[in-house]
């Protein structure tokens, strides 16, 4: 750090010709210490001046900071809006293309429940953005085996059936990409959210069913 040098008090620029106090002290402002910018700005015309422009700057700084402020909370709402939307027609998905007849398996445990009842349960759980909406990562839970919070959502039970199903490798692979960072932004979450709500449209007319 640049250790600070006191200098004599004595005015410059804009304010050059001021009777300052010619003291050695720190300079504040226009060659002055902060006493005699202050007299300065409320003794003359070139002062007032100085201190109507610094004023009308920090009122603009601060209703800039107010707007910043409100267009961040705005895209704040409008992300949380859009996760929910693409969390509801992803979770349809999953649970109507792992369905029979409107009824799903819970992947964990083997209960049969309809496909309003059950959940879209996470093997890498929902905090992990990466795989939050990868296919293979999800599969219809019922509500007790998601919600065991003890056991994080039944997930050795997942691994286990996972592996089963698609391979180790495969596992494997969801288990590493789940630690990637992505950009995520409402923009994103948007996108997901259309993108699985004509899936859903379309299996839905496949299998000939409207569940939602």
């Amino acid at each position: 750090m640049i250790e600070r040098k006191k200098k004599k008090c004595n005015a410059t620029g804009k304010a050059k010709g001021y009777n300052s106090c010619g003291e050695h002290v720190y300079i504040f402002r226009y060659g002055m210490c902060e006493k005699c910018f202050k007299k300065w700005v409320i003794e003359t015309k070139e002062g007032n001046e100085v201190l109507l422009r610094s004023t009308i700057k920090a009122k603009k700084d601060i209703a800039n900071e107010k707007k910043r402020k409100i267009v961040q909370a705005k895209r704040e709402i409008d992300t949380k809006s859009a996760i929910r939307l693409a969390d509801t027609y992803f979770s349809r998905f999953i649970r109507l293309k792992h369905s029979i007849n409107g009824f799903c398996t819970c992947y964990t445990c083997g209960t049969i429940v309809t496909i309003k009842e059950c959940d879209n349960g996470h093997y890498m759980k929902r905090e992990h953005k990466a795989t939050r909406y990868h296919e293979n990562n999800c599969r219809p839970q019922c509500k007790k085996c998601n919600g065991d919070t003890k056991h994080n959502g039944k997930q050795v039970e997942f691994r286990i059936n996972l592996i089963n199903e698609i391979g180790i490798e495969e596992v494997e692979k969801i288990e590493k990409f789940s630690k990637s960072a992505i950009k995520a932004n409402a923009m994103y979450y948007r996108e997901i959210a259309e993108k699985y709500r004509n899936k859903v449209n379309d299996l839905q007319q496949q299998l000939k069913v409207k569940y939602w």
